[in-house]
């Protein structure tokens, strides 16, 4: 955290170490992947994000128990909830050569409505033909994600309560590198700021979905150390995201942040 700090110091006195902070231009965090009740295998729902609208295909059992489809298109103004009209389809057999548009026909059943409870998390309430349902689902891990590598990147941060109040600031910091180290469960992540020192967060990985978390501690260069976690960790082939937060068990500060880096190749 004195990291973090002794940057706080410097955003007070040197305004070129930050850029100007503005809000993110992304509509929410990504609520595509597919969804389930663990106690209900069998059956469940993917999403699929792009901006203000989810598209969601949902695999269930009809009331004769036939696999049924059906499939939404929902709006949201706010990014909390997401709501639009459920149809289901009829079309040709899939052996069909050549496939025949012409004969889908599309019937709306009634609505769907996604409301996320956290980033594993959501609320899934839909009606079909007048029957109601509501589920509580969370995201479904297929794999865990490799995060190892050699990242570099920016990141943002805001640091409060601290006993000396010159480390607090916000802002961001334009040049990072992250180096990843994993071996199974367990994580490393290290931010080396240049100019500033490193600091680095360990703790066990756990996986949900497309996102990565890791509840753990920290300790940097100037000897500081404390609880630290990072949430929506999003690894790419050509990058790594996340959130972050630390609490220093020494100076009382308080940071959160979030941080994106593209992957440094040989």
């Amino acid at each position: 955290m004195n990291v973090l700090r002794r940057i706080g110091c410097a955003l007070l006195t040197a305004a070129s170490i930050f850029a100007p902070s503005a809000d993110a231009t992304s509509f929410s965090t990504d609520q595509s992947d597919l969804y389930y009740i663990q106690a209900e295998s069998g059956w469940g729902i993917q999403l699929v994000q792009r901006g203000a609208v989810i598209f969601g295909t949902m695999f269930v059992y009809g009331p004769t128990g036939a696999p049924t489809w059906y499939v939404a298109t929902m709006g949201s103004s706010d990014g909390l909830t997401w709501t639009g009209d459920m149809v289901t389809t009829t079309g040709p057999w899939f052996g069909t050569v050549p496939f025949d548009p012409t004969t889908v026909t599309v019937r709306k059943v009634g609505t769907m409505t996604w409301t996320p409870q956290s980033l594993a998390a959501g609320t899934l309430s839909y009606v079909v033909d007048g029957v109601a349902v509501t589920k509580n689902v969370i995201r479904e891990t297929l794999v865990a994600d490799d995060y190892s590598g050699t990242y570099l990147g920016a990141f943002h941060a805001s640091v409060t309560g601290c006993s000396n109040p010159g480390g607090n600031g916000s802002g961001e910091v334009p040049i990072a590198t992250y180096t990843v180290t994993q071996n199974g469960s367990s994580i490393s992540i290290t931010f080396d700021v240049p100019g500033f020192g490193s600091m680095t967060i360990t703790g066990p990985l756990t996986q949900s979905g497309q996102f990565g978390a890791v509840t753990g501690s920290y300790t940097d260069t100037t000897g500081d150390a404390g609880a630290a976690g990072i949430s929506a960790l999003n690894v790419q082939t050509n990058s790594l995201a996340g959130t972050f937060t630390e609490d220093s068990a020494t100076e009382g500060c308080h940071a959160v942040g979030y941080f994106a880096a593209m992957r440094s190749r040989p």
